[in-house]
């Protein structure tokens, strides 16, 4: 993965993080709003029917218009008369509590800028009062009943208690989780790195001494001992395939490599197909030779040219040349095939070997990804042949699909735009 899919991918997840929060926070506030207004509603509809049972009572009504009269004073004094108005502050306290509300409040009646006090609270907030008209119960103009409740916030709060206590516990959670994840993730993104630098230094370390060898074995194959001895011949020539071998394993992680980071430079330019064929199979005759196999070939009469690396083209038939050889237990037979589609210009690769499960065949593309019966068969690999392949593929424009039955063997298709018609 670039630096810019890593930091595009962190910035989306953090987003998504933010958003949640964010979400979160608002329906906390709205649960919060919703409380307050049944709480409100509830008060008022206790009030209500306070007020309602205290107009059937003439003689309390007329009681509680004297003691207005006689106790207040302006802007809140403690009321003389306070047994007139127990009646009353029991009737709201039970009105109250068939809502649930056993919460401590301030009474007090308001007559004009006149209040009068009716409990022994000290807090009065004139935002948050619940005031009602007594107006038509007494015959007193401009006058009303309020009710404060200076805990009501706490109330709240512990109305919502759970969900609150939830939603932060999930925030935090939430934050904790994407704090070490990015820990983690950023861990192995580091050691990703010093993996492929430490493999990418191997490589490079082995060109050496896979330059050496290949050159010691054509000297040997030159000595004279060599020309009369067909046993160092057969084994210089052995040493010098497996050198090959070795070669191009060791320039698959470098080009794998290349391709993770996005910097593997095409060199294209028109070719003919039918010659980068030819120049793969070249290279995987002595495979087929020691199975004792043979590669059939079928290319229709023309011109397939197309725009293409040839170094990396070569490499992506010889993969798939060489997985036939690989996964072929038996003597090989190869086929590789050449014509024209809709598409554009079709190669087709196939063999007779142990085939690819159903389930195994959209995961053999992928990075490190060897199918689990490989080594039943002593194929051994590192599971980015396939992976190369497809990206070499995608860069040239061109697909491939596989179609495979277990015991049957396989049929690689390769699907390339044509730039001459001939």
């Amino acid at each position: 993965m670039n630096h810019f899919k890593r930091y595009l991918l962190i910035s989306t997840a953090l987003l998504s993080i933010l958003v949640l929060l964010g979400m979160q926070v608002h329906w906390l506030l709205y649960s919060y709003r919703i409380e307050e207004a049944l709480f409100s509603k509830s008060v008022r509809i206790a009030l209500n029917q306070s007020i309602a049972e205290l107009s059937k009572d003439e003689g309390l009504c007329q009681s509680m218009q004297n003691s207005i009269s006689c106790d207040s004073s302006f802007r809140a004094s403690r009321n003389k008369t306070p047994h007139v108005w127990k009646n009353l502050d029991s009737q709201i306290r039970d009105e109250l509590a068939r809502y649930d509300i056993d919460l401590a409040y301030d009474l007090a009646i308001f007559k004009g800028k006149d209040t009068l006090k009716i409990s022994n609270l000290d807090q009065m907030v004139g935002s948050s009062c619940y005031r009602l008209s007594l107006d038509n119960v007494l015959e007193m103009s401009d006058t009303e009943i309020g009710v404060v409740f200076p805990n009501r916030y706490n109330f709240f709060l512990h109305r919502m208690g759970m969900m609150f206590l939830g939603s932060v516990l999930l925030i935090l959670i939430i934050g904790f989780s994407f704090i070490l994840v990015i820990r983690f993730y950023l861990k192995e993104v580091s050691l990703s790195k010093n993996i492929k630098e430490m493999v990418n230094n191997l490589a490079h370390e082995f060109r050496t001494p896979i330059s050496s060898i290949s050159l010691a074995a054509k000297m040997i194959q030159q000595s004279p001992q060599a020309l009369d001895n067909p046993k160092i011949r057969r084994y210089s020539e052995t040493i010098l395939e497996e050198n090959k071998r070795l070669q191009r394993q060791s320039d698959h992680i470098l080009q794998l490599a290349a391709i993770e980071q996005d910097n593997l430079a095409y060199r294209f330019e028109p070719l003919e197909l039918a010659t980068i064929l030819e120049e793969a199979i070249r290279s995987v005759e002595f495979l087929v030779e020691e199975k004792e196999g043979t590669i059939k070939k079928d290319y229709e009469e023309g011109s397939f040219i197309i725009q293409g690396d040839h170094n990396e083209l070569v490499h992506v038939l010889m993969n798939l040349l060489v997985n036939s050889c690989k996964y072929s237990p038996d003597k090989l037979d190869i086929g590789v095939f050449l014509k024209r589609s809709k598409e554009g210009i079709q190669v087709e690769i196939t063999d007779k070997g142990m085939g690819i499960a159903p389930g195994e065949r959209k995961r053999i593309f992928e990075k490190y990804y060897r199918i689990s019966s490989g080594n039943e068969h002593n194929t051994k690999g590192f599971g980015i042949g396939l992976y190369y392949v497809r990206e070499v593929l995608k860069a040239h424009h061109a697909t491939i699909a596989v179609e495979s039955e277990i015991g049957k063997g396989s049929r690689f298709i390769l699907h390339f735009p044509k730039i001459e018609e001939q």
